[in-house]
């Protein structure tokens, strides 16, 4: 288990938990990240916001911070 801020781009890891407040968890909920989503990363640039698609490739910008709160696995090859 790893913070998604530690993921690389182009593999796919399943979301296992979020470390964050109430407010996080829901808002997070509402956008469809939610235990067991499986997300991609598109991109993990150092400077700017990780990118990440999931749902028929939906994409979400997420701060370093935030990303750092979501708790992730790699998916078994």
């Amino acid at each position: 288990m790893m913070p998604l801020s530690m993921a690389s781009p182009g593999i796919e890891i399943r979301l296992i938990a979020i470390r964050g407040g109430q407010r996080v968890r829901k808002r997070l909920g509402d956008l469809g990240l939610t235990p067991g989503t499986i997300l991609r990363v598109v991109q993990a640039d150092a400077w700017g916001p990780l990118i990440v698609a999931f749902k028929d490739d939906a994409r979400l910008a997420l701060g370093r911070g935030m990303a750092h709160k979501i708790m992730v696995e790699p998916l078994a090859s």
